[in-house]
């Protein structure tokens, strides 16, 4: 009778055991793979600056032109997207070898500005936030800078621009 009651709490021993072996080779990998994605990057957009087309497409002295912002490729941890926009820039050459460009996204809740070249202001017309003509902030507006400046350079003829993102309704300019 002992030597039965011994047997059962092997047995159980046992496949309490072989129970909780399966449940970890079960459960190793789900929360693996969960969990994976939470530490890396998953989507990736250029770093290096893009193309947006020949320097003779802006005038010394002109109004700010718009130029979408096009990336050849945007990829995520499945797929990978051509020609994708990313969004707007405001392009404004100031001599023949300087040029300044400003993100065309409201530094506010990310809504487009647009440019009315009258007036020469700037406009997003989610909460009526306006720039003067240099991108600075003018009068009484929700959003709480200026618009965002974004790197440009001219190299062999054409215009080089580095897409930048920054943290929206912030003050401070701090990258996203």
């Amino acid at each position: 009778m002992a030597d039965d009651s011994n047997r059962r709490d092997v047995l159980k021993l046992v496949t309490c055991g072989v129970g909780a072996g399966l449940g970890l080779a079960i459960a190793g990998p789900v929360v693996r793979l969960v969990l994976a994605p939470a530490g890396t990057q998953t989507v990736t957009t250029p770093s290096a600056p893009l193309d947006l087309g020949a320097v003779d497409r802006v005038k010394v002295g002109a109004p700010w032109r718009r130029f979408d912002v096009i990336a050849p490729v945007v990829a995520d941890a499945w797929t990978s997207a051509r020609d994708v926009v990313l969004g707007s820039a405001f392009v404004k050459r100031t001599s023949e070898s300087k040029v300044v460009a400003l993100s065309a996204i409201c530094p506010h809740l990310g809504c487009a500005v647009g440019y009315e070249r009258e007036t020469d202001t700037f406009l997003c017309p989610c909460h009526n936030s306006k720039w003067d003509g240099q991108g600075e902030l003018a009068g009484d507006a929700k959003a709480k800078r200026s618009l965002d400046p974004l790197p440009i350079e001219i190299k062999d003829g054409r215009l080089a621009l580095t897409w930048k993102l920054y943290k929206l309704d912030t003050a401070e300019r701090e990258p996203a």
